[in-house]
Formats: structure tokens, sequence, C-alpha cells
């Protein structure tokens, strides 16, 4: 993944809660960020001429134009890539998204990136951990 890129939008998010919770849970998926065709399109790094800081690379995702490609279904993608991208825009610019129909099929991995991108969200930093046990593991499961 281009160390730039990823600096770039943490930057740009930086200090907001909900965009910030948005891009980690891109980076942390580390699908759609590796994939030129969705960066080359969705994701503008800003020239470094242009920067107040040259030294401090900025870069944004437009998300508007991310939901109404995942709306046509523009996406080459598994399930699970899409859904974490529905909910990644859902965090970040509150574009719509099915809870449900996102979450269903998602494995333990997936399942802890989105939780903690929820709790950071709300401010919290920690990290998720998530463990099914036969002790709490729901009986339908």
């Amino acid at each position: 993944m281009n160390a730039e890129l990823i600096e770039g939008l943490r930057n740009q998010a930086e200090g907001y809660t909900a965009p910030t919770a948005a891009v980690e849970l891109l980076i942390d998926h580390d699908v759609w960020l590796r994939r030129p065709d969705f960066v080359n399109r969705y994701v503008h790094q800003v020239p470094a001429s242009e920067l107040f800081e040259p030294d401090r690379p900025l870069a944004h995702i437009d998300w508007d134009k991310v939901a109404k490609a995942l709306n046509r279904q523009a996406f080459p993608a598994s399930s699970s890539e899409i859904a974490m991208l529905r909910i990644a825009a859902s965090l970040a610019e509150d574009h719509p998204v099915k809870l449900r129909d996102a979450l269903v099929g998602m494995d333990a991995t997936t399942t802890t990136a989105v939780l903690t991108a929820i709790a950071a969200v709300t401010g919290h930093r920690d990290r998720i951990t998530l463990t099914l046990t036969a002790r709490n593991r729901p009986d339908w499961l």
C-alpha cells in the first residue's frame, strides 16, 4: 500500500472521528486502497505544489462518487469488499447502508474491523477483540 497515500488520507481526516474511522477501516481492510482502479478514480492526492505544508501530504476520497458507483454496482468485488466500502462511505459522509445486509457473512477479522471503526466514531480508541467461545456463543451460531 502506498505509504504517502495512507498518510495523506489520515492527515485529511485528522480531527474528525467519523471520517478518520472510515479511512482506518479501508486501511485495515487492506483491499480498496491497493486497487489502482479505485485509487485512480476515487482518491485524490493534493499535489505537493498546492500544499500549505509540503511535508504533510493530503489526500481525500470522493465519497459521493463512491456511493454513486456502489449504487450502480460498478465495482467488481466480493460482497464482503462491497460491504466494507459501503460501511466506510456511511461513516465518512452518512451515505445509507443496510447494516443487516452488509454484515451477514462477514468473517471475524472483518467484523472486528467494522466494530473498531464504529467504536472510533464514538471517540473510543481501543482496538476491539472479537472472541466467540462456547460460553458466550449464541445457540444459533
